[in-house]
């Protein structure tokens, strides 16, 4: 059985982090996201995955091209030549499906999830559904579109973000589906077709489609404030552990001057340079050749490959981009995201609390703050 992961998006919601970066590949505790997704799926017993690709496919291609320890599970990839949509990109992805595979899995690429795939498989086969919707609950209903469903756990209806007094549910799709092979037919090839809005509420109409109801870890990883929170969770061992697991996870090539301290839950990837005073940690990850100054500070943050802290800086729970500098005494904070090779001027303070939108975006090379 394989899966198609989609993975077509531009990941606008992560900008200007993914001006660079797709998506699937940002990283948590220093290992890419798709890492933790394939790793989902081969828990699961599947044989492998189409990655159904279209924005910065050849950085993801050849992040798997290195990886020489996936033990025969299989990866094909369907390039899209103009954006699909999520049905769309799985119907490109059908030339490398076997329909006497039986069920398909499928899955939104910016998911991550400790779901325990067979439990959803067995639910699908039960049911006897054409199609099978993981949903999970939420705090916020009014954030998400939400699905109801009745005691047979059939789908009712949708609901797409309601007002507060309209909502009945706080059950929300989560991106993992389980398909009968003539799904894809109901999807016309070469064309911007949404899974979501049009072809699942045909099913809906139908009656042939289920709803599996999962308590499982579950986030999406699409937006600043998820990201950072996925960050974390990862670091705390709550999701996507492995044997050998660490709070401390610090490689052998890190240089550390007197007087440093550094907290876990922390990820420390190769040829990292701490100066004397410095401090790290509060659930933090730094990328390869990261520099942190005399006496600075980074807490609860994503800190990316190349990046400099200076010294006296301080950096609290925000995204800071490959290459960026942030000048001494200067201040990142509130949910800040820089992109690569941003510059915050030396006693500058950049904090997401001062602002009015949901988060302070500096885009890439083009600012010195």
């Amino acid at each position: 059985m394989k899966a198609v992961i989609l993975v077509g998006g531009q990941g606008s919601r992560l900008r200007p982090i993914t001006y660079h970066i797709p998506k699937a590949l940002v990283p948590l505790r220093n290992q890419p996201f798709m890492g933790y997704m394939v790793e989902f799926l081969r828990r699961g017993g599947l044989d492998g995955a189409v990655l159904s690709l279209g924005y910065l496919p050849d950085p993801i291609q050849a992040y798997f091209a290195d990886r020489k320890d996936l033990d025969g599970f299989s990866l094909d990839y369907a390039v899209e030549d103009r954006p699909l949509g999520t049905a769309g990109g799985l119907k490109n992805a059908e030339p490398y499906l076997d329909r006497g595979d039986g069920p398909l899995v499928v899955v939104n690429g910016d998911v991550l999830t400790g779901l325990d795939l067979g439990e959803l498989l067995e639910a699908h086969r039960e049911s006897g559904a054409q199609a099978t919707i993981t949903l999970t609950s939420v705090e916020d209903p009014t954030a998400y579109g939400l699905v109801e469903v009745d005691s047979e756990m059939q789908v009712h209806r949708f609901l797409e973000k309601p007002a507060y007094d309209e909502v009945t549910t706080n059950l929300v799709n989560a991106g993992i589906y389980v398909l009968e092979p003539e799904v894809l037919e109901m999807i016309p090839a070469d064309q911007e077709v949404s899974i979501e809005r049009e072809i699942f509420p045909e099913l809906q109409a139908r009656g042939t489609l289920r709803a599996h109801v999962s308590s499982a870890y579950w986030r999406d990883v699409g937006t600043p404030r998820s990201y950072l929170m996925a960050s974390h969770d990862v670091l705390s061992g709550a999701v996507g552990t492995e044997p050998g697991f660490e709070y401390l996870q610090i490689d052998a090539s890190t240089k550390v001057g007197k007087g440093v301290k550094l907290l876990p839950p922390l990820s420390i990837a190769p040829d990292c340079v701490f100066e004397e005073g410095a401090t790290v940690g509060g659930r933090s990850s730094l990328g390869r050749g990261c520099r942190i100054g005399r006496g600075a500070t980074v807490e609860g943050s994503v800190v990316l490959d190349g990046a400099e802290i200076e010294p006296g800086a301080v950096v609290r729970g925000s995204v800071i981009g490959p290459e960026v500098r942030v000048g001494q005494d200067a201040i990142v904070r509130g949910l800040s995201v820089l992109g690569a090779e941003a510059v915050i001027g030396e006693g500058n303070v950049l904090d997401q609390g001062l602002r009015v939108n949901p988060g302070v975006v500096l885009q890439p090379r083009s600012l010195n703050f």
